[in-house]
């Protein structure tokens, strides 16, 4: 086994066990391994193209795990080449190429760009649609287009891979602030309670934590959502200017007549 391998198969065993540090001491150095690589169509370069991905899928593993979605994004613009036709034809199937493609179609929906989760998903073939790294984030967007939060929350429990949650947890945040949004508008006032179930936390401290970061106040175990608006003196004056105004208008017109 070269050294390049054996460097490669650690970086593949520190992101497996969350060994972040070991990870990141790694990956710039088989980077720039990668750069002495000619790709040429012989056995040579499909080991190294095979390596590449290796590589690059991991990488986007890594990056998913320490939730720096940036880097994610540039792994995968790069290890996506390979999942197409021309690779797939020559190279030995990947173990990760479905979860590698799963977790970017979670990514399109915790971000919201609908479109582009649309364009994946047709690029890959039917029959990968049932195995659950792919089902999954299918499922998903249903539950989002339907509403159906209850079920958003309990397909967190039924994920092929630990990865997939971090995406998940995004869009839970979205989700929740969209019915914090709702429920300020039906009520003004809450039991924590309540609350809770309605934005699906596990504790109060939780709640709590939400509830500052939105401002609403927690008053003997109610939550105040909206609080009664302070009327404005310059408003004031301003509408009574224009009731004023449009009175005066209406004399005139009436003389005129």
């Amino acid at each position: 086994m070269s050294l390049n391998q054996l460097d490669l198969d650690n970086f593949v065993d520190a992101v497996k066990v969350n060994n972040f540090g070991g990870a990141a001491a790694l990956l710039p150095k088989l980077k720039i391994i990668c750069t002495t690589f000619t790709f040429t169509e012989n056995q040579q370069g499909i080991y190294e193209k095979i390596f590449h991905r290796t590589l690059l899928e991991n990488a986007c593993l890594y990056y998913v795990k320490i939730k720096d979605i940036l880097g994610f994004n540039r792994n995968f613009a790069q290890v996506k080449q390979y999942y197409d036709e021309k690779h797939t034809s020559i190279l030995s199937p990947s173990q990760n190429h479905l979860l590698i493609l799963g977790l970017n179609l979670l990514h399109l929906l915790s971000s919201n760009q609908l479109p582009d989760f649309h364009t994946e998903l047709e690029l890959i073939p039917v029959e990968m649609h049932k195995d659950p790294h792919i089902r999954h984030p299918i499922q998903f967007e249903q539950y989002l287009m339907e509403g159906a939060y209850n079920k958003l929350w309990s397909s967190r429990a039924d994920v092929p891979s630990e990865t997939y949650t971090v995406f998940m947890d995004m869009m839970f945040t979205t989700v929740r602030s969209e019915i914090a949004e709702c429920l300020e508008k039906a009520y003004k006032n809450l039991s924590s309670e309540e609350a809770l179930k309605a934005l699906k936390f596990q504790s109060l401290s939780e709640l709590s934590e939400f509830c500052n970061e939105r401002d609403w106040k927690i008053v003997n175990n109610y939550i105040i959502l909206r609080l009664e608006e302070k009327k404005d003196a310059k408003s004031e004056l301003a509408a009574d200017k224009l009731i004023s105004q449009t009175l005066s208008y209406a004399r005139e017109l009436e003389r005129i007549v």
